[in-house]
Formats: C-alpha cells, structure tokens, sequence
C-alpha cells in the first residue's frame, strides 16, 4: 500500500498505519498460525514475537524512504522476511528453510513487492495493478489456512482433495470476491484522495497568496493566529514613481503585465529576508517586518531590485521604513474577510514612501535607532494627516 500517502502525520503514525494496512498482514496471520501449530507457552517464547518485530521494521523502513521508485517499493517488501530469516535462523538453524509458512513469507513478500513496483512504473495500469493486490492479499488466510489444514492432517496438499471440500469452494470464492470488492474500493479511494490532494494543494496556493505562507503555516497549527491583536511591527512601502501618467499611453494588458513584472523583481530581490506579509495594491508593495533591520535591508533589496526594469520604461521607485504598533488579524465582514495590518505606523511608512525622492529609501529616526542604524542625512518631512513634520534619514539612494 505505497500510493495513499499522509505527509503531515507524524513518522510513527505513518509507520503503525503501514504495519495496520499492510505490512503487518502475512506476519500476524503467520503468528496465529504458528501458535495454533506449536506446543502450549508459545508466547512465553521469545521468537514468537519475531514476526510482530519483522512487520514493524518493514513499516518503518517503507515509510523512511524518501524516494518512491520501483526498486523501493520491491526491497522495502522484502524486509520484513529478510528481518524475520535472520533472527529466526538463531534459534532454529538451517531447518527453518524448510518450513513450508516460511516459504509462504518470502513469496507473499515477492509478490506484493512485484505488484507495487508496477504499479509505480506503470501508473496508468494501477487499477488492475491495485485490484490484482488486493486479491493476492485476501488470498493470505485462503493459502495459510490450506498449507496449515494440510500440515495438521499430515496430508499432501492436492487442489482436487482441497476443493473437494464444498465448504473449500465456498472460502476462496467469498474470500477471493471479498478481496476484489475492497480492490475496487480502493482503486475509488486512492482517485479520490489523488483529486482531494490536488485541491487542497491548490487551496493552499490560493490561501498563500492571500495570506503569505508564514502566516498560513502558523494559522494552520494554530487558529487563534489570525485573531485581531496589536503588535510591534515594521512596515516598508515602495511604490512607483510616474506610474499613472505612464499607465495613461499603455494597453491594460501592457500596465498589468509591468506590474507582474514588478512584484517579481520585489519578491525576488528580497533574497533570504523574509517579510510576514507581502501585499500588492496597484504599482504600491508593502511589505511587513518583525524586525526593522530586516525592513530597512528589504527596503534597499527592492529598489536595488527594481530599478533596472522600471528603467527600461523610463520609472523609478521610492520607499519608505516605520516601526511601531498596528493592529494586525483578520479584517472584514462575513462576505470578504482579508489579514491586514492596521494603525498610524502603517499610515506613516506610506507617507514617508511618498516623500521619498525617485530612488531614495526614507527611514523615520524611530525605525534607525530600532535597526541600530546611525542616521546620517535626515530631514524633517510635513506629512498630510499629521500636526508635527516626521524626521527622517535617507537611508538608500540608488545611483
């Protein structure tokens, strides 16, 4: 059972499902054979637990693999019998080859190890591929139950003397049926879960861009992330100097795609500084910070980023760099929700983005001294909305 796969179980839970749906069949139905068959204290012994100890270090040798290849899924069957002969061989030598349920072990393993890398290598046949396990499986307590009927009568195993038995006949057409209607069902499940795996991929995508993945990952392991909460944060503005009269001689497809070109050279240029959220409104990029140091070195990132495309269309861009409380969660009504971030450190960065020359990144002294930056060239910015002018560095200046 290789191709329903759960990644985001813990590597214990994905290893005892395994041994629970696949690895553990032939072992435990062995086990229950060879207790029927031994002397009474059976389970007092040791090596009566070896077949439980085989099919757990096949589960987690299967579910450690990291690459799925036929060849993977082939030796990973083998495991569990290659474990069982090597302990088993201490205590009964060279005699536990010739056990006929030993033999049984290796070739269930052989088969189920077939069936699986054919699967993989060939994957618009696994239907049949799948339904053909799933019979070989159902098949595991039919053989037993034969070579173990046959070993207690002291007889030959004959398949005339075996279907002879009308109640024989009766076991392997259900068990066989039995085993061909799960294949069936699970054939469904697996198409099923292969859709449901591709929609949940592409709403996380969606869920991604929306919110920005390091706010998705911690809402996803915590909900109460996306409460409503205030918070110290830094907040980087850029936007585009000229865009509105240039955008009045271009094509809207012509507007929109310099615009995507200019989200991708902002994300692309922030390099390894990860912002919290990066937001795209029109020919503006706002970008949010726990730290001010990384905002101010995102802030140069993306003009540095930017200026060569922007350049070729005869544009520039300014930023802007503040640091202090917002209010930050899930904004909205029940219709439209959206995470946004909220309060007058928000509205400061985008007045100082706005002062800032063609080029030029504007730090207020707040966000310097919370980046330990020394500001050098500072002057006083009257900002709309504001009763004293906002004193701020010139932190960037691109050539």
């Amino acid at each position: 059972m290789h191709s329903i796969s759960f990644p985001s179980q813990p590597f214990a839970a994905r290893a005892a499902r395994n041994f629970l749906v696949h690895s553990g069949h032939v072992p435990v139905v062995l086990l229950i054979l060879e207790a029927l068959l031994a002397s009474p204290g059976y389970f007092l012994r040791i090596d009566a637990y070896l077949l439980l100890a085989a099919g757990l270090a096949q589960a987690f040798v299967a579910e450690r693999q990291a690459a799925r290849t036929a060849l993977d899924a082939l030796l990973s069957n083998l495991v569990g019998p290659l474990v069982y002969t090597a302990l088993e061989v201490m205590f009964e030598g060279g005699d536990f080859f010739l056990q006929w349920h030993h033999q049984a072990y290796w070739g269930f393993a052989l088969g189920f190890g077939v069936l699986q890398s054919l699967q993989i290598r060939y994957p618009n046949r696994d239907a049949a591929l799948v339904l053909a396990e799933s019979v070989l499986r159902s098949a595991i307590p039919l053989v037993l139950y034969a070579m173990f009927e046959a070993r207690s009568k002291a007889a030959v195993l004959s398949v005339d003397v075996f279907f002879g038995d009308r109640a024989h006949t009766f076991l392997v057409i259900v068990l066989l049926l039995l085993g061909a209607l799960l294949g069936f069902a699970e054939v469904s499940l697996r198409r099923s879960l292969t859709k449901i795996h591709a929609l949940t991929a592409q709403l996380r995508q969606y869920s991604e861009w929306s919110l920005g993945r390091g706010i998705l990952n911690k809402a996803i392991d915590d909900a109460t992330t996306l409460s409503l909460k205030r918070v110290d944060r830094a907040i980087v503005f850029m936007d585009i100097r000229g865009f509105t009269a240039w955008s009045e001689q271009q094509t809207p497809e012509a507007v929109v795609g310099m615009l995507n070109d200019f989200y991708a050279a902002a994300e692309e240029s922030l390099g390894a500084v990860s912002p919290i959220k990066l937001k795209y409104t029109a020919d503006e990029v706002m970008a949010v910070f726990a730290d001010a140091g990384d905002a101010v070195r995102a802030g140069t990132q993306m003009l540095t980023g930017t200026r060569t495309m922007l350049a070729d269309m005869g544009l520039q861009a300014g930023a802007g760099v503040h640091v202090g409380q917002v209010v930050e969660g899930v904004l909205g009504a029940q219709g439209a929700k959206a995470y946004d971030f909220i309060g007058d450190t928000v509205n400061t960065a985008q007045r100082l983005c706005d002062a800032a020359a063609p080029g030029e990144l504007l730090a207020s002294v707040q966000a310097c001294a919370a980046a330990d930056i020394a500001p050098g060239q500072t002057r006083d910015v009257v900002a709309k909305g504001k009763r004293e002018p906002l004193r701020a560095a010139v932190v960037g200046v691109s050539a």
